[in-house]
């Protein structure tokens, strides 16, 4: 599995420029455990990663020896809870039960993804939407095979659209019969950042919790986090972020694609055509909380460029979009948004 970030601790050598980035940087996450940095020499380092969501799970925290047992246990057992009750191919959690029944109680832990989802659906103009679930079963994501008809796609498109689809009520969150809503460029990101703060409130004085390439760090010491973004078509970097606190997310057409007749068709679907986007080869969002920048990253990368400079900068930090210049093949553009904090 490639992610889209690769993660290093303090002490990795000095990096001189955004561009020396090929120095054997492509480490896997799970062995890049790196320095620790505390001010208490009784606390410890540990890692440990886990299967959950369709991909994997890596939590790097700096806690007291005596607490890393239950701290992956409840970190374990928290991202297998939130897989079955958002993930799109559990048939027992609150998400099957939204798609069966058309209902769910606006105090249930999906309600929240929801009312979070609302904001931003509204923020990317429609760019992030969880309505295209029959889109995505049409197309056959994550494992397609081939082109759909179209006609099964326009006639799918009329059972989408947030706006008209999703109706959130006081005690109750309901959708439209034949809705199929996918949590799936969101619910990453929201379990990244229930496992951070749970780790953080069980007495963590650093951590890094990262799923399927979604990333969020923090500390109590100062700690600079350097996380690589992957350049979506060749095997090197786009550039290296230090962070102290915060989350990094990308959605890219590398991640899940498939090409037929020399035309590359990815899992970023774009809810007005049904088809997937164009517009971008990878999206990079630096923002406060995981969700947002998981979210922000797939509507970034559905957009493209201009639409994406339009989004609102209260929900982001900091974004990278690349495209790829159509007068010369396999040559990439960097656009920048907000304030990303490269590495020197």
């Amino acid at each position: 599995m490639q992610l889209s970030h690769k993660v290093w601790s303090r002490g990795w050598p000095e990096l001189s420029s955004r561009k020396l980035l090929a120095l054997g940087l492509f480490v896997s996450l799970a062995l890049a455990v790196g320095y620790r940095f505390t001010n208490r020499s009784d606390l410890v380092e540990v890692s440990r990663t886990f299967p959950v969501l369709g991909t994997f799970a890596t939590v790097i925290v700096t806690i007291d020896p005596g607490d890393t047992q239950i701290a992956f246990h409840k970190a374990d057992s928290l991202l297998t809870h939130l897989d079955t009750q958002l993930g799109r191919f559990s048939e027992t959690g609150q998400l099957y039960h939204l798609n069966t029944t058309y209902g769910i109680s606006a105090g249930s832990e999906l309600a929240d993804l929801i009312r979070r989802s609302d904001t931003l659906v509204r923020a990317t103009n429609s760019s992030f939407d969880p309505t295209l679930g029959i889109l995505s079963r049409i197309w056959g994501f994550p494992e397609p095979i081939s082109v759909p008809d179209s006609t099964s796609v326009i006639d799918a498109l009329s059972f989408t659209g947030w706006a008209t689809r999703v109706h959130i009520d006081e005690d109750t969150i309901t959708i439209e019969p034949g809705t199929e809503m996918d949590f799936g460029a969101i619910a990453k990101g929201h379990a990244v950042d229930r496992t951070f703060e749970l780790l953080m409130d069980m007495g963590a004085s650093e951590c890094l919790v990262e799923v399927g390439g979604e990333v969020r760090c923090g500390s109590l010491t100062g700690r600079i986090w350097f996380i690589g973004v992957r350049h979506p078509r060749i095997e090197n970097l786009s550039g290296v972020l230090a962070i102290e606190s915060g989350a990094v997310a990308t959605s890219g057409d590398y991640e899940c694609f498939f090409i037929e007749d020399g035309t590359r068709y990815s899992h970023l679907l774009d809810s007005n055509t049904g088809f997937p986007s164009r517009n971008s080869l990878s999206a990079t969002v630096f923002a406060g909380d995981c969700a947002t920048a998981d979210a922000m990253a797939t509507a970034a990368a559905v957009a493209g460029p201009e639409e994406a400079a339009l989004f609102p900068l209260t929900t982001y930090t900091g974004m990278l979009i690349i495209t790829e210049d159509i007068n010369l093949k396999d040559y990439s553009i960097e656009h920048e948004f907000g304030v990303l904090p490269w590495a020197e």
